[in-house]
């Protein structure tokens, strides 16, 4: 579906804040948040439900949205409406998805926060913004269509709290230790759950969120990779060199020679 289908009232990428600045109100529009770090529950008329990074929820027009952050929450909200030729909105679930592919999910919302940085609130009306948007509904959509034909994963929702602090702090100085701190386990059981929860240790995780931007820059950036090294979190450029060769099994130079065009 292109853009131009999806018609974007509002979108606004905040915190992290202490919370919402609405905690109630009767939706003139479809309305989609995606929780970054922190969580928050909700209400959508008698729906409830908890939300936290890895969610989407989905709140249809005339509903009643609740809303109440536990603690500190960074998150980004659509206010939107599709015109009626549109059967997308038709099949998906009102309430709350779980996202599986949380590394498209994160490439997203760094895509969303680089524009809102650079544009503001202006961001609606550029393309990117609409094509996001639709990226996240097709995440919603997607996990529609698989959860009939497979195994109902269990969510543990301290593990995708530690997952959105590893996205918060990505490109920083992330500090396992301290994350296992923060939630009131040890560090080895953080492993542990999170290895459990997707699939990788959370320092691998973390790694392979870095490299994707590594690979992002050298195709559509001429930064040196000291450069690169410095907004991505590494120390230097041989050091990320030796971390990206190994990883991938090419240098940085010949991945930048064959994909940048």
């Amino acid at each position: 579906m292109c853009n131009c289908a999806m018609k974007l009232q509002t979108y606004t990428c905040a915190g992290p804040q202490p919370g919402f600045m609405k905690a109630e109100e009767i939706l003139p529009l479809f309305v989609l948040i995606g929780v970054e770090s922190g969580s928050f529950d909700f209400g959508i008329g008698q729906q409830t439900g908890r939300a936290s990074f890895g969610d989407l929820v989905l709140a249809p027009p005339g509903a009643v949205f609740r809303r109440k952050s536990h603690g500190e929450i960074a998150f980004h909200v659509f206010y939107f409406s599709p015109p009626p030729e549109t059967s997308l909105l038709d099949k998906l679930p009102v309430g709350k998805v779980s996202v599986a592919d949380v590394s498209r999910l994160s490439s997203t919302y760094a895509s969303l926060r680089k524009a809102w940085r650079e544009f503001g609130a202006s961001i609606r009306q550029l393309d990117l913004t609409g094509h996001l948007l639709m990226d996240l509904l097709y995440m919603c959509e997607l996990e529609r269509q698989y959860v009939s034909t497979r195994t109902k994963k269990v969510t543990d929702p301290l593990m995708q709290r530690a997952a959105g602090r590893i996205h918060r702090q990505l490109f920083g100085r992330l500090n396992m230790q301290g994350i296992a701190a923060e939630l009131g386990i040890k560090p080895s059981e953080l492993t542990r759950r999170f290895r459990l929860a997707y699939g990788v240790a959370p320092v691998e995780y973390a790694t392979r969120l870095r490299l994707d931007e590594v690979k992002r820059l050298l195709r559509e950036t001429n930064e040196t990779l000291d450069a690169i090294a410095c907004r991505c979190g590494y120390e230097s450029g041989t050091y990320l060199s030796r971390v990206f060769r190994s990883k991938l099994g090419v240098t940085p130079s010949a991945f930048r020679h064959y994909n940048q065009f």
